[in-house]
């Protein structure tokens, strides 16, 4: 007597399929519990994918990627689906799933389709004509969509579902067509959120902020996704009037540079324990903003924050292995920074007609050289005294062409913002603040702080202006 086979039924439906035709999941699942038993095989369970499309990625289908775990398990012998069309509609990721059955002796039957099969040299024929001939029907649907929804894009219509939508929008129906409108429910919670957000220049600061002003509504997830999409202006997909904004472009341009700045550190120690100066400092050797971090002290509770060159620290790719106190850097910002912004601001001031930009193309074409070097000298293709050499030779040929000019206007400079930063008594209300606060203040007046090469001090300020 053979063996019983253990059988994990598989069953797809786009959220169009079943609208227009009735190709509902039940029905497939009663379908195929039927051929099961009638079989004699062991059901172990179903897998479904309700709404996905066969030419979704692997990872978008979660059913499929559970069914493959209990394949590399052992616990599958065959898989059954109605029609191949149900499986997949791609060639590339049907192989690749394919590899995976074959590794663990599981195969597939297509329940209404018995000439699809790889037993047979005509099923293999049937099964890869079938399969392009899938991949270029849906191709050609989805470039037909393409070409549509960007047609209403231009024409500022909704072409999401409100699930799909950003925090803070919804659809609604203008004059018969479908727009995109602020949710009155969210909108001031939204506003909220950016107003907070650019004053403290923190997400996990600003979602803390909101859930303890309004409940558990908000997640890092949502913060994320805020922080990055155009909608928030105003724009998708080249329509800069696609739907209502809720900052400028300047706002969301600001944005984008707060979150390059910042350095991604240990949320314990951020939460408890926040740097003052995370994504300030600049390695002067190769450009990378130093990472925090922090040692134990010999007293109970008391810890030493500085910051160190990754590049160095990590990979060894670059040369800078001074540290930053941030004691030391503190003190002196406090006793000094005052003098170096009005000498700076009298230089500016000076040349506020004028900026000067580098030759872009000569840069570009050693920094390339110097990516290759460094990909070289990872994959050890190269010695550790090469390397150093190289290393030196390039970032000097850049230091050079920097020096080479090109003269272009600039826009004057306003001093408006540190001037009240830096006014009255302003030593006194920095030190009472808390150390998140401090950060908040250093973050709001300058944009980077360069260190000399030589040691771990602070070579020139960059003031946000």
């Amino acid at each position: 007597m053979s063996k019983v086979e253990r059988c994990a039924i598989y069953i797809r439906v786009s959220s169009a399929e079943q609208v227009m035709h009735g190709k509902s999941l039940d029905a497939q699942l009663r379908f195929l519990t039927e051929y099961a038993e009638n079989k004699g095989w062991k059901l172990i369970g179903h897998f479904a994918d309700e709404g996905k499309t066969a030419r979704k990625e692997l990872k978008r289908r979660k059913a499929i990627k559970e069914l493959l775990e209990c394949v590399k398990r052992d616990e599958v012998d065959v898989i059954l689906f109605w029609k191949m069309d149900r499986w997949f509609r791609n060639v590339s990721d049907f192989y690749k799933v394919q590899d995976i059955l074959d590794a663990h002796n599981c195969y597939w039957v297509a329940a209404a389709e018995p000439s699809m099969n790889l037993e047979t040299r005509e099923g293999r024929l049937n099964v890869n004509i079938m399969l392009s001939i899938n991949q270029n029907e849906t191709d050609t649907t989805s470039e037909r969509i393409k070409f549509v929804n960007e047609a209403s894009v231009r024409q500022g219509k909704a072409i999401f579902g409100d699930s799909s939508l950003p925090f803070g929008y919804m659809v609604q129906i203008i004059d018969g067509v479908k727009r995109i409108v602020k949710d009155p429910q969210k909108e001031h919670l939204v506003e909220e959120i950016f107003e907070h957000y650019l004053a403290y220049q923190s997400k996990t600061g600003t979602v803390k902020y909101i859930n303890e002003k309004y409940g558990e509504i908000f997640t890092i997830n949502t913060m994320l996704k805020m922080c990055k999409h155009t909608f928030y202006y105003g724009s998708y997909r080249g329509n800069d009037d696609y739907c209502p904004a809720y900052i400028t472009r300047e706002q969301y341009d600001q944005m984008q540079d707060i979150n390059q700045r910042n350095i991604k550190i240990k949320q314990s120690q951020q939460k408890q324990d926040p740097y003052l100066f995370t994504g300030l400092f600049v390695c002067p050797i190769c450009g990378r903003r130093l990472a925090s971090a922090r040692k134990r002290g010999k007293a109970a509770g008391v810890y030493y924050r500085y910051y160190r060159c990754a590049n160095h620290y990590s990979n060894r790719l670059c040369s800078y292995s001074k540290v930053i106190n941030e004691n030391v850097a503190e003190s002196f910002l406090l006793n000094n920074i005052m003098a170096i912004y009005e000498n700076k601001k009298i230089v500016l001031e000076q040349v506020s007609e004028k900026k000067v930009l580098p030759k872009k193309t000569d840069i570009d074409k050693h920094r390339k050289e110097l990516d290759r070097l460094n990909n070289m000298y990872q994959k050890g293709r190269i010695s550790e005294e090469k390397y150093d050499s190289e290393y030196l030779r390039i970032t000097s040929i850049i230091k050079e062409s920097e020096k080479e000019m090109t003269y272009i206007p600039a826009a004057k400079k306003s001093f408006e913002k540190i001037d009240k930063a830096l006014s009255g008594n302003w030593i006194e209300i920095y030190q009472a603040l808390d150390r998140e606060n401090k950060r908040t203040f250093w973050r709001s007046i300058i944009e980077s702080m360069e260190c000399n090469t030589e040691s771990g001090t602070i070579k020139s300020i960059n003031f946000l202006l």
